[in-house]
């Protein structure tokens, strides 16, 4: 009521607000002028309500929060403001998935070759490495030469005296000696009385039977003799002859298996059975001369192997009782390089280890039989195994 009756003091209040207002907006930052020009209006009315309801007013009481007067005229939009600053970088987004995997490229040009680095100091020494596993037993080598003899010794004690040898073949006949002076003749002695004359001795035994003359010519044939009587019948002989044979052939049986017996028995534990030959060792070392002497005292010989079964045997015999080698009976001693058997037939069967026989030295007549079964011409004179061959 109060502003309706004094409509000239509203008037001039409200071009007050309104000239305010323009000088409020255009004090303002040009980049701010579009987006807060209705603000400022907004601002200054509530301002100006202030004002009116605050400051003194002589003349009539202010209007109602100033919303009795009219809007004034919009003004201009204003010059676009100037950008911001450039605002601080954002955090680093999350990491994403791995992409498929590319196809390879292609191979690129092998570069030039360096310059040789100078040698780099010697490295430590390595640790030793674990032993290694023992190698395969080589083959047996050569008996080497024999040594120089060693100084005698002192004599033993007297042994036992030994059983009688064999009768050695008789020697050459030396050269006739030169024929002694013939002696002086000696002085004739008287006769002596006649005897008397002794009995007449018994008649000897009677003589071996002469050799048989030639057959003389056929004679005529004779007159035929008289029918002689009939004979008693053989057949109970016959059945009492056939009863002593079954007895024997049953005493030759056990007789048979008695003698097997002892033949396991005599072989055991330093003998070897092979067919019909039976290889028995004493378990000593004799030259080879020695060795054959020993074998003939006891009835057999060195042996002869004829076939790998009985040089298995022998092989056997020397690894049981562990020996280097054992001498056989085959020698060159004859003819150089054609080993025979004693009886000077040839050999029937070998087993020469590789590069044997080589005569090495010359002097290799006789043959050794090594663990392994193989054959090595040796000299006589060496001692080795003896084995002899019944």
């Amino acid at each position: 009521m109060e502003t309706a009756s004094n409509p000239g003091m509203a008037n001039h209040l409200a071009m007050l607000l309104l000239l305010l207002s323009t000088l409020i907006l255009f004090t303002q930052p040009p980049r701010s002028m579009g987006t807060e020009m209705k603000n400022y209006t907004q601002k200054t009315v509530t301002n100006a309500c202030t004002l009116v309801m605050c400051s003194p007013v002589e003349n009539g009481l202010p209007g109602r929060d100033g919303r009795d007067g009219r809007d004034g005229p919009r003004g201009e939009k204003g010059d676009p403001g100037l950008p911001g600053p450039v605002g601080r970088t954002g955090m680093p987004g999350q990491v994403g998935p791995v992409g498929p995997r590319g196809d390879n490229g292609g191979a690129g040009e092998p570069g030039l070759k360096g310059d040789s680095g100078p040698p780099g100091p010697p490295g430590p020494p390595g640790v030793p490495g674990p032993a290694g596993k023992e190698g395969p037993s080589g083959m047996q080598g050569n008996i080497g030469p024999q040594g120089k003899p060693g100084p005698k010794g002192e004599a033993g004690p007297k042994g036992e005296m030994g059983s009688p040898g064999v009768q050695g073949s008789a020697g050459t006949r030396g050269l006739t000696g030169p024929r002694g002076e013939r002696g002086a003749p000696g002085e004739p002695g008287a006769p002596g009385n006649a005897g008397e004359a002794g009995p007449a001795g018994a008649i000897g035994p009677q003589g071996p039977p002469g050799a048989r003359g030639l057959p003389g010519q056929k004679g005529d044939r004779g007159a035929p003799g008289d029918r002689g009587a009939k004979g008693e019948s053989g057949l109970p002989d016959i059945t009492a002859l056939r009863q002593q044979v079954e007895a024997l052939q049953g005493q030759v049986r056990r007789l048979q298996g008695a003698l097997s017996q002892y033949r396991k028995v005599e072989l055991f534990p330093h003998g070897r059975g092979i067919g019909e030959k039976i290889f028995k060792t004493g378990g000593f070392e004799r030259s080879f001369q020695d060795a054959q002497q020993v074998c003939a005292q006891a009835g057999g010989t060195l042996p002869s192997p004829r076939s790998a079964a009985e040089n298995q045997a022998l092989q056997q015999l020397v690894t049981a009782e562990n020996r280097a080698a054992a001498f056989l009976s085959i020698t060159d001693s004859k003819t150089e390089g054609k080993f025979t058997y004693p009886s000077g037939e040839p050999l029937v069967y070998s087993n020469w280890a590789p590069g044997e026989p080589n005569d090495n030295g010359g002097n290799e007549d006789c043959v050794e039989i090594f663990p392994n079964g193989k054959w090595n011409d040796k000299s006589c004179g060496e001692s080795r195994f003896v084995i002899c061959e019944f």
